[in-house]
């Protein structure tokens, strides 16, 4: 389903606002209304927009989904400027403001607008209009539903021909050690190894046959500790290296962890906005029970009373899964990498 919380709906009428208000209700959002006209006002918790061209340049990007309730040219041209690509866009759908029809327009596939226009459907009552040519043929798209699936798309310039191919009739070999695609497998043929697979699907950074499409599962999780006022540069900078360690592609990253006398440190912080993921913070007696830890050190010990902080954050996040990049360091900077457990 989609991110609900971070969904915004966009309405310029009385009438649309209703329609906005009963979607923000079943599905959570926040519904935005134009400043200054009177009948705004009667709409409880709504942000009013002085100017919806302004509102969008400033939170287009940061959304996860917007519901616009009006006319679709209107959402075009406001939106268009906004754009970048099928893989970075947030899922946009336009609705009448009668309530007739619910239409997937932008990020269909990779933002969940599909999903998106179904769901304000059956709210509403309305018709969802879905135009992507897989499923107009009932075909599973390569790049459908990646998010339930944990998986991102390295190279999305390579899903046309994946998806042409789907199509055409054709079933594009597949290298999917982990069974991310296990319920599609009628869709696929096995790959005999990764590098002659059309579509490979693991978190190897290990080179694949030119033009094949990259997924990689969102498996891996990352324990770091540093010295008081590091950079986030210097932390970015040994990520990086546990990655190129491990022969691990960064974008399997699905969550960070320190110890909690770090939750204020800026360069933390930082690395983890930078990567767009989750970050936890655990207290000495939890990190100093964590077993499966490599390097214990006693000079974390001394500091933070416990034997290891980035290995034993990276396990604990993982939901103690294994370690797979024991601790990698710099003069400031300690980092590892683990393996999360399925909790599915």
């Amino acid at each position: 389903m989609i991110l609900k919380s971070n969904l915004k709906i966009w309405a310029v009428t009385e009438e649309g606002a209703r329609l906005g208000q009963r979607v923000a209700t079943a599905m959570g959002g926040e519904l935005c209304l134009p400043e200054g006209k009177p009948w705004s006002d009667g709409f409880f918790g709504a942000v009013k927009v002085s100017s919806f061209r302004e509102g969008l340049a400033s939170g287009f990007s940061g959304a996860d989904a917007h519901l616009f309730i009006m006319a679709t040219g209107i959402v075009v041209r406001m939106i268009a400027p906004l754009l970048v690509s099928k893989a970075k866009d947030p899922a946009v759908v336009v609705m009448d403001e009668t309530g007739r029809f619910a239409i997937s327009l932008v990020s269909g596939h990779i933002g969940g607008a599909n999903e998106l226009a179904a769901e304000v459907a059956a709210v509403i009552g309305a018709q969802p209009v879905v135009t992507t040519a897989t499923d107009s043929h009932g075909i599973v798209a390569v790049d459908a539903k990646l998010g339930e699936k944990g998986l991102v798309i390295e190279n999305p310039s390579a899903i046309k021909v994946i998806n042409m191919a789907l199509l055409d009739g054709g079933k594009p070999s597949l290298w999917d050690p982990d069974g991310c695609y296990a319920h599609e497998m009628a869709n696929y043929t096995p790959a005999e190894n990764r590098k002659s697979a059309d579509i490979v699907v693991d978190t190897l950074s290990a080179e694949a046959r030119e033009g094949a499409l990259l997924v990689r599962p969102r498996v891996i999780t990352l324990g770091v500790g540093c010295n008081r006022g590091t950079g986030a540069d210097e932390i970015m900078e040994v990520i990086g290296r546990a990655f190129e360690a491990g022969g691990l592609s960064p974008l399997c990253l699905t969550a960070m962890a320190s110890i909690d006398v770090k939750a204020d440190e800026e360069g933390i912080l930082e690395a983890a906005k930078r990567f767009g993921v989750p970050l936890s913070f655990y207290t000495k007696d939890q990190l100093s029970g964590t077993k499966g830890i490599v390097n214990p050190s006693a000079a974390a010990m001394k500091h933070v009373g416990t034997v290891s902080v980035c290995e034993a954050a990276a396990i604990q996040v993982s939901k103690m899964g294994p370690l797979v990049v024991p601790k990698v360091k710099s003069a400031n900077v300690t980092v590892a990498l683990a393996r999360a457990v399925s909790t599915s």
